[in-house]
């Protein structure tokens, strides 16, 4: 009864208890953030959009707003804030995940690497789930979202969010 068990386990039964250790992680650092996971998405979009407005509101008054942009002035104020906050988010993400003094980690098939990839993976979610729904929700109110390079966009935004762990990792390692 109480003697370890040696299980012979294949390569591919590893990958994917692990990939569902890490999903059910990161289900609870988004919980964490909020009891309601719709509430934290909503206050995610809420910031996004109070610093879209704050930068429209500060362009227009400085008279910025007539400079050479070609393209919208929303989605180019847009795009600056999903990045900046992609970065800052996934920086306080990873740099509060749990370490290996957290009660989490007594459980068996949980670890530090486990913890760490949850905070960065939940910091994507919530950060791209409220970029699709904001520019959603203006390509069907405002004007139409015209991305003339989608994947450069995708990569830029993955640039911003590897940026992030990495500095996460660093303030991590110095805490």
């Amino acid at each position: 009864m109480f003697q370890p068990r040696r299980t012979t386990r294949g390569n591919m039964t590893s990958a994917l208890n692990m990939a569902e250790l890490v999903y059910h992680s990161v289900v609870r650092s988004v919980r964490k953030q909020h009891n309601n996971a719709f509430a934290a998405i909503g206050i995610n979009i809420l910031q996004a959009v109070i610093f879209v407005g704050v930068f429209y509101v500060m362009f227009t008054i400085l008279g910025m707003r007539g400079s050479s942009i070609r393209g919208d002035f929303v989605i180019y104020i847009m795009t600056g804030i999903f990045l900046f906050m992609m970065h800052t988010k996934t920086v306080t993400a990873v740099a509060a995940a749990e370490g290996p003094a957290s009660a989490m980690m007594q459980h068996a098939p949980m670890t530090t690497m486990i913890a760490l990839a949850a905070a960065a993976l939940g910091s994507l979610y919530i950060q791209m789930l409220s970029l699709i729904m904001i520019m959603s929700i203006y390509h069907l109110a405002f004007n139409p979202v015209v991305i003339d390079d989608p994947s450069g966009v995708f990569f830029m935004m993955m640039i911003a969010w590897f940026t992030g762990v990495a500095v996460g990792m660093v303030l991590l390692a110095i805490k």
